[in-house]
C-alpha cells in the first residue's frame, strides 16, 4: 500500500489545517493511498509541547513586538541551532520507530520543526524517502533551509527567490500555493447560502474571523463597525474561542443590525462565497482561502514576523487593505461599502493572485513520487 506521512505542529491552527487539506486532497485523487497525520512536536516531545505552545501564544497575544524582534534573526538562529541538533537527536529514536511502523513512501511537513527533524534524520541515516516541505506563509523563514529536503512547495515567486538566495536548488522548488481545502473549488450562490443560514441576500455582508482559534480583536472590530450608519449584516466566526462565542450569544438581541455568529466550523468556504468583505488576521491559510473566493480582504494587527511578511507581500500585490489598529477599521469598511469601484478592484486583485486548486496540485506532486 502507498503511504504518506504528514507532520504538523499544534492541535489547532494553520499548520494542522494545511496537513488536513493535503491529506484530504490525496484521498480525493487516490483513495487507495494511506495517509497518517501527526503532530510532530507532540509525538516526539509531548512534555515540551504544551509549554512551548503556552509561551508562543502568550507572546503573540501580549507582547507581539518581542516575537517580531526574535523572528528569523541570524543571531537567534545561530543560538538555537546547537539546541536544535540536540533536540533532534533526542527525537530520532521515536521517529525511527514511527518510520518502521508506518513505512511511508513520502514524508510531508507543513511546519519547519518536524521538517527539520525528518531532514536531519534522513541525512544521518541515509534515508531514501523523499521529503516535501510545505511552506504555509508567503515567505519561508530560514529554519526551513536544509539540503536533505527534496521538494519545497511555496506560494509565490518571491518565496522561490528567497530560497534560491539561501542556496536551495531551483529545481527543488515548486510554486503550487498554500494548501487550502479542495472544497474551496466548489461555488455556492448567495441565495443558496442565505437559505441555509438565514442570511439576507440583499444586504452587503462583512465576515470577521481570526483563524481556528478565534484570535485577534474580533469583539472590538465588531463594536467599531457596528457604529457605521449603513445597511449591512455581520457574520462572525469565533473558532474555538468559547468566551467570544458566549459574548455574542448573550447580546444577540441588542445589536443594531443582523449579526450571525458561529463557533469552530467546516463550512467557511460557504460563508466566504456569501460575504463581500472579510476582516481577519494575516495567517497564510485564512488569507489564501479568502483570496480563492475573490474577497475584499482587510487584515488587522498582523503578528510581527510571518504574518507581517504575508501582509507586506499582499499589499505589494494590492490584494488587501491593512489596518494597523482598531480605530482604522470603521473608516476602511465605510470607504469600501461606499465605493463599489474600490471594492471591485480588491476582489479582482485577490482573484488574480489566488491558487484555488493548491491542495490538489500539491497532492498530485506527492502522489507522483509514490509511483
Amino acid at each position: 500500500m502507498k503511504r504518506v506521512l504528514i507532520m504538523h505542529i499544534s492541535e489547532f491552527g494553520g499548520h494542522k489545517k494545511a496537513s488536513e487539506n493535503i491529506s484530504e486532497a490525496i484521498k480525493f485523487i487516490d483513495p487507495e493511498v494511506k495517509t497518517l497525520n501527526i503532530n510532530g512536536f507532540g509525538y516526539l516531545y509531548p512534555r515540551s509541547e504544551k509549554l512551548v505552545d503556552f509561551f508562543y501564544t502568550a507572546t503573540i497575544k501580549r507582547i507581539p513586538r518581542l516575537w517580531g524582534k526574535i523572528y528569523d534573526r541570524d543571531s537567534i538562529i545561530k543560538t538555537i541551532s546547537p539546541l536544535k541538533k540536540i533536540s533532534n537527536t533526542v527525537g530520532f529514536n521515536k521517529f525511527s520507530h514511527l518510520l518502521k511502523d508506518f513505512k511511508p513512501g513520502v514524508i510531508v511537513a507543513t511546519q519547519a520543526f518536524p521538517c527539520g527533524i525528518a531532514a536531519d534524520f534522513k541525512k544521518m541515516h541515509r534515508l531514501n524517502i523523499p521529503i516535501f516541505a510545505i511552506v504555509t506563509d508567503y515567505y519561508p523563514h530560514r529554519f526551513w533551509i536544509n539540503s536533505s529536503i527534496d521538494n519545497y512547495i511555496v506560494a509565490c515567486k518571491e518565496a522561490q527567490d528567497m530560497l534560491i538566495a539561501e542556496g536551495i536548488d531551483k529545481e527543488k522548488i515548486k510554486i503550487l500555493g498554500i494548501p487550502i481545502s479542495h472544497r474551496f473549488l466548489d461555488t455556492y450562490t448567495k441565495e443558496e447560502v442565505a437559505s441555509e443560514f438565514g442570511f439576507n441576500p440583499e444586504l452587503p455582508s462583512i465576515l470577521i474571523m481570526g483563524g481556528g482559534l478565534g484570535l485577534g480583536p474580533i469583539k472590538d472590530t465588531f463594536l467599531k463597525i457596528n457604529k457605521i450608519d449603513s445597511s449591512f449584516q455581520v457574520i462572525v466566526v469565533c473558532g474555538r474561542n468559547k468566551l467570544l462565542y458566549s459574548w455574542f450569544a448573550k447580546r444577540k438581541n441588542k445589536f443594531k443590525r443582523p449579526v450571525f455568529y458561529f463557533g469552530y466550523i467546516n463550512f467557511v468556504n460557504k460563508l466566504m462565497d456569501f460575504s463581500d468583505i472579510i476582516i481577519t488576521k494575516g495567517g497564510g491559510i485564512t488569507v489564501s482561502e479568502a483570496l480563492s473566493k475573490s474577497m475584499a480582504i482587510i487584515v488587522i494587527n498582523p503578528i510581527p514576523g510571518q504574518e507581517e511578511r504575508n501582509v507586506n507581500y499582499l499589499l505589494n500585490k494590492k490584494a488587501i487593505v491593512r489596518a494597523d489598529n482598531i480605530h482604522e477599521i470603521k473608516d476602511i469598511v465605510k470607504g469600501l461599502l461606499g465605493n463599489p469601484g474600490n471594492l471591485k478592484s480588491l476582489k479582482e486583485a485577490a482573484h488574480d493572485i489566488s491558487i484555488r486548486d493548491s491542495s490538489l496540485r500539491i497532492a498530485y506532486s506527492i502522489i507522483n513520487y509514490l509511483g
